[in-house]
C-alpha cells in the first residue's frame, strides 16, 4: 500500500461527498430523492459490488477462512463494546442517551462508507470481506442495536424480517459462490461489474446530501459527541489493531477489520433514533462530525497500523 495513493483516494471520495453536500444544500437532491438514491445503492448497486468481488479471479477463500473471519468480526464487536460501555458510563449524562452513544461508538458505517473506502485501499476483492462483516453487523444492529437506542420499544418493535434485505441475502449467496469458484457468462459478469461501479459515487453522494440536512447548531448542543468521536475514530481501531494483530496472520483480513472499526458512526444511528424515539439530533451530529474527521484519521490509521 502506498500512503499517497490512499490519501488521493480519500480526497476523491470526499470530493464526491462534497458534491453530494452541495446538491443537498441546493435542493437538487431532496430528502425524498436522497432516500430513493439510498435505496438504489443499498438494494441494487451494493449487491452487485459484492457479486463482482467474488467473480474476480484474484479472490481465493476457503470455508475455514470464511468461518474464521466471521468469528473475528464478532471479536471486533466484543472489543468495541468492552471499550465503549465503561467510557460512556464515565461520561455520564442522561441514562436514555447512553445506549445511543454506545451504539454510535460501536457500530461503524460499514456499508455506505465501508465499501468504497475499503475497496479504495485494498482493491475490489476486499468487498467480499466487507460483505461478510455486514452479516453479523445487520443482525446486531436490528436486534441489540434497537434495544440500545430505545429499551421501551425494543422488544415489541423488533421484527425479524428487518434482518433480511437484498444486500444481506447477496452476502449470504456470495459465500457458496466464492467457495465453489462459480463464474457467470462474461456478459452477465460485465453487467454486474458496471452496475456495481455505481456504488462508490452513489454512496458518497448519499452521505454528502444526508450531511447537508443536519442542522449545524445541533452539533454543539451535546459535548459528549467529541469524546465519542475520538473513541470511534481513534481509540477503538487502535485497540482493535493491538488485539487482532496477535491473532490474525492474514494481512487483508486484519486490514479490513481495522479500517472498518475506524469508520465513522453508522448512518443507521439516525434512522433507528427516528424510528424508536431516540435522540435524533445527537445521532445526526455524531454522524456528521465522525464522517468529516475520518478523512484525516483513516489515512493515518492505515499508515501507522497497516504499513
Amino acid at each position: 500500500m502506498n500512503i499517497q495513493v490512499i490519501i488521493n483516494q480519500m480526497i476523491v471520495l470526499f470530493i464526491l461527498m462534497a458534491v453530494g453536500f452541495i446538491v443537498g444544500k441546493t435542493n437538487l437532491l431532496t430528502r425524498e430523492g436522497n432516500k430513493t438514491l439510498s435505496r438504489i445503492v443499498l438494494f441494487i448497486t451494493l449487491p452487485c459490488t459484492i457479486l463482482n468481488s467474488v467473480f474476480e479471479n484474484e479472490l481465493t477463500i476457503t470455508i475455514g477462512d470464511t468461518v474464521y473471519f466471521l468469528l473475528m468480526v464478532l471479536l471486533t464487536f466484543l472489543i468495541a463494546f468492552l471499550i465503549a460501555i465503561p467510557v460512556i458510563h464515565f461520561l455520564g449524562g442522561e441514562k436514555a442517551n447512553r445506549g445511543l452513544l454506545t451504539f454510535m461508538s460501536v457500530f461503524s458505517n460499514s456499508g455506505f462508507m465501508g465499501f468504497p473506502v475499503v475497496i479504495s485501499i485494498f482493491g475490489v476483492s476486499s468487498a467480499y470481506y466487507v460483505s461478510l462483516f455486514n452479516i453479523p453487523f445487520n443482525a446486531l444492529v436490528f436486534s441489540l442495536g434497537i434495544f440500545m437506542i430505545s429499551e421501551k420499544k425494543a422488544l415489541k418493535g423488533f421484527n425479524p424480517k428487518q434482518l433480511m434485505n437484498p444486500t444481506l441475502i447477496v452476502a449470504l449467496l456470495a459465500i457458496p459462490i466464492a467457495l465453489t469458484g462459480f463464474r457467470p457468462p462474461d456478459v452477465i459478469a460485465e453487467a454486474v461489474r458496471i452496475t456495481g461501479s455505481i456504488t462508490t459515487p452513489g454512496a458518497m453522494l448519499v452521505i454528502g446530501s444526508t450531511l447537508a440536512f443536519v442542522p449545524l447548531k445541533s452539533i454543539f448542543t451535546e459535548w459528549r459527541i467529541v469524546p465519542v468521536t475520538i473513541l470511534k475514530l481513534i481509540a477503538i481501531p487502535l485497540i482493535t489493531w493491538l488485539v487482532l494483530r496477535q491473532i490474525i496472520t492474514n494481512e487483508l483480513m486484519l486490514g479490513v477489520l481495522v479500517v472498518i472499526s475506524g469508520m465513522p458512526t453508522a448512518a443507521m444511528a439516525s434512522m433507528l433514533a427516528i424510528e424508536y424515539d431516540g435522540n435524533e439530533r445527537t445521532a445526526s451530529a455524531g454522524i456528521f462530525i465522525s464522517t468529516l474527521l475520518c478523512g484525516l484519521t483513516v489515512p493515518l490509521m492505515v499508515y501507522f497500523f497497516l504499513m
